[in-house]
C-alpha cells in the first residue's frame, strides 16, 4: 500500500510529518483507512492508520481486530484497553510536529483527543488530498469494482421474472438483496431502492409495504458490497406494456445517459458531462424534471468523494470510476433513471455494470 500513501503525499499543499485516519464507532467509519492499508474486512472501530512521509503505514488496532489487521501486512500496535490504546498512540506522536487528518471524516471527539495528546503539534486538513488520490483507482480497486459490478448485474436478471403484479416491493428488495448475497456479494452496497408506480417518482424512496400493479413503471436502485467496494446501478421496468408516456420518457432518459457516456472520457470537466445529458432533457417537455447530478465516483464508498454536476471541476483522468445516472421524475406519475458505473479510459468510457439498459417488461 506504499504506493496509495505515496500519493496522499503528493497531493498535499502543505507538508506533514504523518497523516492519522481515526475510526470512531460506526457509522463514523473512515474508509480511508482501509484504503491506506488495503484491508478489506474487520470494522476497526476506535482504530487508528497512521502514514508516513516515505509510504509507510502503521496501525494501532484492537485486540478484536488483531487476526483481520495481520493480513495487511503492516506494522501493528496492538491494545486491549483504552490505556493501551493510548500509550500506542503516544509513542506514535512522539516527536511529530504537523500531522494531517481527514477532517471530512474525524470526528470532534477524535479529534480533541489527538489535540491534547500532542499539544504542541499543527494540525492540518488533508481530507482535499485524500479524495484526489482516492478518485484515481489503482487495479486493485478497478478489479474489485468489476467483480461488484458483475455481481449486481447478473443478480438483477436473475431476479426479473420475480417480479410482478401483487409483489410488494419489499419482497423485490429483499429477493434482490438475497440474490446477490448468494452471488458472492459480501452484502448490499446500500438499503435497496424499489418505487413502483408513484413512488418511482421519489429519487431516494427505499422499499415499503406497497403491492406492484399492472401498467407501474418501478425504479430499483441497487448495488453489491464486494470485499468493501461498491457497485451502484440503476434500472426501470415496467409491468405490462408500457404506455406512449412511459416509453417516451423511458427514451428520454435513454438518451441523455448516452449523451453523457460520449462525455466520460479523460480531459473533461465534471460540469460538462452534466450539460451534456442536462441539456438534451432540457429540450423536451420534461424540462426541470432533471433534479440531482449525473453522477458521483464511486469505489469504497457509494459517494465516493466527487460528484458529476453542474458545478463539477473535476477533470476526469484514466481509472476514475463514475456513476452515470440521469432521471425524469414527474410526481403522481412516476420515474425513470438508468444508472450505470463506468470506468474511464484513454480509449474511452468502459461500461462496467452490464445488465440491459432497455425498458424491459416483467409480470
Amino acid at each position: 500500500m506504499k504506493a496509495r500513501v505515496k500519493s496522499i503525499y503528493r497531493h498535499l499543499k502543505k507538508p506533514v510529518d504523518a497523516i492519522v485516519l481515526s475510526n470512531s464507532t460506526e457509522p463514523h467509519i473512515d474508509m480511508s483507512f482501509f484504503y491506506a492499508t488495503g484491508l478489506t474486512d474487520g470494522l476497526f472501530e476506535g482504530c487508528t492508520a497512521w502514514l508516513f512521509p516515505d509510504g509507510r503505514c502503521e496501525i494501532v488496532t484492537s485486540a478484536l481486530e488483531e487476526e483481520a489487521a495481520k493480513k495487511s501486512g503492516l506494522p501493528l500496535h496492538i491494545f486491549r484497553n483504552r490505556d493501551e490504546r493510548i500509550a500506542a498512540m503516544r509513542r506514535l506522536l512522539k516527536g511529530l510536529r504537523r500531522i494531517g487528518i481527514n477532517a471530512s471524516e474525524i470526528t470532534q471527539k477524535a479529534y480533541a483527543e489527538l489535540t491534547k495528546l500532542a499539544p504542541k503539534a499543527r494540525f492540518s486538513d488533508v481530507s482535499d488530498a485524500v479524495m484526489k488520490t482516492r478518485l484515481v483507482k489503482d487495479e486493485a480497486e478497478i478489479e474489485l469494482i468489476r467483480t461488484a459490478c458483475g455481481i449486481a448485474s447478473r443478480s438483477f436478471e436473475q431476479t426479473l421474472p420475480f417480479i410482478k403484479s401483487g409483489r410488494t416491493e419489499s419482497e423485490v428488495a429483499a429477493e434482490l438483496v438475497y440474490t446477490m448475497q448468494k452471488n458472492g456479494a459480501t452484502g448490499p452496497a446500500f438499503r435497496t431502492i424499489v418505487g413502483a408506480g408513484p413512488n418511482s417518482a421519489e429519487p431516494h424512496y427505499t422499499a415499503g409495504p406497497r403491492e406492484i400493479r399492472q401498467g407501474d413503471l418501478i425504479v430499483i436502485d441497487f448495488g453489491a458490497l464486494f470485499k468493501m467496494y461498491h457497485s451502484d446501478v440503476t434500472r426501470t421496468v415496467v409491468v405490462g406494456d408500457a404506455s406512449p408516456e412511459q416509453r417516451e420518457m423511458y427514451d428520454t432518459v435513454r438518451r441523455a445517459q448516452d449523451a453523457a457516456m460520449e462525455k466520460l472520457r479523460p480531459g473533461i470537466k465534471g460540469k460538462s458531462v452534466d450539460a451534456a445529458a442536462r441539456k438534451l432533457i432540457d429540450a423536451t417537455k420534461y424540462k426541470g424534471r432533471f433534479i440531482h447530478g449525473l453522477g458521483h465516483s464511486i469505489g469504497l464508498a457509494t459517494h465516493d468523494g466527487g460528484g458529476l454536476n453542474s458545478v463539477s471541476d473535476i477533470v476526469l483522468r484514466p481509472s476514475m470510476v463514475f456513476t452515470n445516472e440521469p432521471g425524469v421524475y414527474v410526481s403522481g406519475f412516476g420515474g425513470v433513471r438508468i444508472e450505470d458505473d463506468v470506468l474511464i479510459t484513454k480509449g474511452g468510457p468502459e461500461i462496467l455494470s452490464t445488465a440491459s439498459r432497455d425498458l424491459i417488461r416483467v409480470g
